[in-house]
């Protein structure tokens, strides 16, 4: 989460100056699941479980215009990527379709478990464009800050020398989006007393 630590908060305030995070690598059974929400609980719950420790899940995926209401493919982005590689594009029939990019982490101090939900709109590209293989960043092209339609795939814009994975992370990410609604829940609310609030 190196990145991470560079997001903002707040005009000041730094995610790396208010939090510390340790990546732990849990052995958990992943779920499959359309609905995103149903995945990061299932597995947060199983995280906690075995660590004893609070914790989140994130998981992303893409959820096709038009088909809101199932949340498709959501959580099975990641298997269809997997199993369809450069062809996902063609075998989904999605090119040109407009998407949401959307994340959901799921937080679990051993009290409560609450979801964070980050989006971003895009559109898929005809074909994998971009030098970095990350999941779907080839066929993303995620709108631009203001609104406007993009341009350049994610993996495009971490290609950028001008742009790079920072600005990715930083303007664009979906992940982020929720990952900086669950910290500025975490500072500003707390939500028992093993946690209290840090603003």
């Amino acid at each position: 989460m190196i990145v991470c630590s560079k997001v903002k908060l707040s005009n000041s305030l730094l995610v790396g100056d208010v939090f510390d995070f340790r990546i732990r690598q849990v052995p958990i059974k992943e779920v499959l699941e359309v609905d995103l929400t149903v995945m990061v609980l299932a597995e947060v719950t199983q995280a906690y479980s075995e660590i004893r420790v609070p914790c989140i899940v994130e998981h992303a995926g893409l959820i096709f215009e038009g088909l809101e209401h199932v949340s498709y493919p959501g959580g099975l982005t990641k298997p269809m990527w997997n199993a369809l590689g450069k062809d996902f594009v063609e075998e989904t029939q999605s090119e040109g379709r407009r998407v949401m990019a959307r994340a959901v982490i799921a937080y679990c101090d051993g009290m409560t478990v609450k979801t964070f939900t980050g989006e971003t709109k895009g559109t898929i590209c005809k074909f994998p464009r971009g030098a970095r293989p990350f999941y779907w960043d080839p066929v993303f092209v995620p709108d631009n800050p203001d609104g406007t339609q993009g341009t350049r795939t994610y993996a495009e814009i971490v290609d950028d020398v001008s742009l790079g994975l920072e600005y990715k992370v930083t303007a664009l990410s979906q992940s982020t989006k929720a990952m900086v609604s669950f910290l500025e829940y975490r500072r500003t609310t707390g939500d028992c007393e093993l946690w209290p609030p840090l603003g």
